[in-house]
């Protein structure tokens, strides 16, 4: 009878070892999973933040006009945007202290975006399409965006500017990423 017993309580001890290991094994490739996408977002903003000024930088060196140098930033940013593939809210703000253009792209929906160049809010209206903001007496300094009741700020510097946020969710959790501002 004892041996019986003991080849019972064999059985559930290394029954309840291989569960623990199966969980453990679960968790811990959940975890390096979720740190990855992390780390891939974290990449595509500071790839994002180099490439836009090396493409500022061509538009400058090339004395391209305004509008010529509006179209090349839109090239990039479509470009930019179909090689992150994922699901991903981006939102692009380049222009001077004359005319700011705006360009957004929501895969995850979102309450309205809206834009302040200093003169109140106003919504960003339509997603994929670039929209032209203009201050009516003063210079642009300062732009602010709002996405899901958080406000993102950015100081215009002197010249051309490029900033950009970038939204996702990942395991339940909202990651933003944004360009630096200086």
């Amino acid at each position: 009878m004892n041996l019986k017993r003991g080849k019972q309580a064999q059985f559930f001890l290394i029954a309840a070892v291989v569960i623990i290991i199966i969980i453990v094994s679960v968790v811990t490739v959940s975890n390096y999973t979720q740190k990855k996408q992390e780390v891939k977002l974290y990449d595509l903003g500071e790839e994002l933040g180099i490439e836009s000024q090396n493409v500022l930088d061509y538009g400058t060196y090339s004395e391209l006009d305004e509008t010529q140098l509006k179209v090349l930033m839109e090239s990039f940013i479509q470009n930019y945007v179909t090689y992150i593939e994922e699901k991903k809210n981006v939102y692009f703000i380049f222009g001077n202290s004359q005319k700011i253009n705006v360009l957004g792209y929501q895969e995850i929906n979102l309450e309205e975006v809206y834009i302040d160049i200093g003169e109140g809010k106003s919504p960003l209206q339509v997603m994929g399409k670039t929209q032209e903001f203009s201050a009516a007496n003063e210079e642009i300094s300062r732009v602010v965006i709002t996405i899901a009741d958080i406000e993102y700020q950015f100081r215009l510097k002197r010249g051309e500017n490029f900033y950009f946020i970038i939204w996702q969710e990942i395991g339940g959790e909202k990651h933003v990423i944004t360009s630096e501002d200086e």
